[in-house]
């Protein structure tokens, strides 16, 4: 079983970003999606919003959990920056 981790941007698309997560989930059962900042929060709500509406109506179990990490992120090819990022964890398993 692979664990998937997906990064969300601002400018993510969120029924792009729900696709690739229902993909993961179906394939692995497990993703860790990440964000950094308000419109990557919001993006990935949305994607997450729509995510869990398919996997109630296709019969799915799942644990949905959110909570900080820290991240080191290269800015403009300097130094790694660190930032903490929202990671929300997805474990989905059929009924």
């Amino acid at each position: 079983m692979n664990v998937q981790v997906l990064r969300v941007s601002g400018d993510s698309n969120a029924n792009a970003v729900a696709q690739v997560i229902i993909e993961y989930v179906l394939k692995d059962s497990i993703i860790h999606i990440d964000c950094i900042g308000i419109k990557a929060a919001y993006a990935t709500i949305k994607a997450l919003i729509q995510t869990t509406e398919f996997l109630v109506k296709d019969g799915y179990r799942f644990n949905l959990r959110p909570y900080y990490i820290k991240v080191n992120t290269a800015e403009n090819g300097m130094h790694p920056v660190s930032k903490t990022a929202i990671r929300w964890t997805l474990i989905a398993k059929k009924k």
